[in-house]
């Protein structure tokens, strides 16, 4: 339930997610808080860098997985708009991509189940720079940093086999027509493949994925 703080200074905040419906959802439930101002709303990356580096929000709230990457977007907004802080919202657990999300400079991280009262007072708290981990997040990256786990070696096993194929092609220059003529498969679902590796790898485009191919030694496999 929302409650009146008018006489509070207000919260500018951005929301991204690449799911209009999540979008909508945030945005109503924290529309009901009169501290909290949403500024602008973005649906990838690149849109969430923009309207930050335009509107200076003391909060962005990003998703971990969307077109562009989290991970990118987290970086990116960390440099476009230094003074937001950023909560990092995931539908599930993978300590991987959550630990090179807050080693890029996010602050927060909450699964999307958290309820419209804790998620305002995040974002409240995220403003003066206290961070907030959801209880099994936090569990899961104590377990990673115990066994020292590099992000890179896991987000990559957590390509299905086809996307890891796909990253190979990529990293061997090959277009998306191309791969699809290699595989047999269609020009849709090529792409469709490569978003979603983008998206786990956490970079923002083709030239970045080849890359972390060529340093994971995948290319070629």
């Amino acid at each position: 339930m929302g409650i009146d703080r008018m006489n509070m200074e207000s919260i500018r905040l951005v929301i991204a997610d690449d799911h209009v419906l999540v979008r909508q959802g945030i945005r109503a439930f924290l529309e009901t808080y009169a501290d909290l101002v949403i500024v602008g709303e973005a649906e990838d990356a690149a849109g969430a860098v923009r309207i930050c580096a335009e509107h200076k929000p003391q909060v962005a709230l990003v998703d971990l997985v969307m077109p562009g990457g989290g991970i990118a977007a987290v970086r990116d907004i960390r440099v476009a708009s230094p003074n937001t802080q950023v909560v990092l919202l995931t539908s599930f657990e993978d300590a991987q991509q959550i630990l090179a999300a807050v080693q890029a400079g996010a602050l927060s991280c909450l699964l999307k189940d958290v309820d419209a009262d804790a998620l305002a007072d995040a974002v409240r708290k995220a403003a003066r720079g206290e961070a907030v981990l959801h209880p099994r997040v936090a569990g899961h990256l104590m377990q990673a940093l115990r066994r020292g786990a590099a992000p890179g070696t896991e987000v990559l096993e957590s390509l299905s086999q086809r996307e890891r194929e796909v990253l190979a092609l990529m990293a061997e220059g090959m277009s998306n027509q191309l791969i699809a003529d290699r595989l047999g498969i269609s020009d849709k679902t090529v792409k469709t493949h490569v978003s979603n590796v983008l998206s786990k790898l956490g970079v923002a485009d083709r030239t970045q994925a080849a890359v972390y191919a060529w340093k994971s030694g995948l290319k070629g496999r």
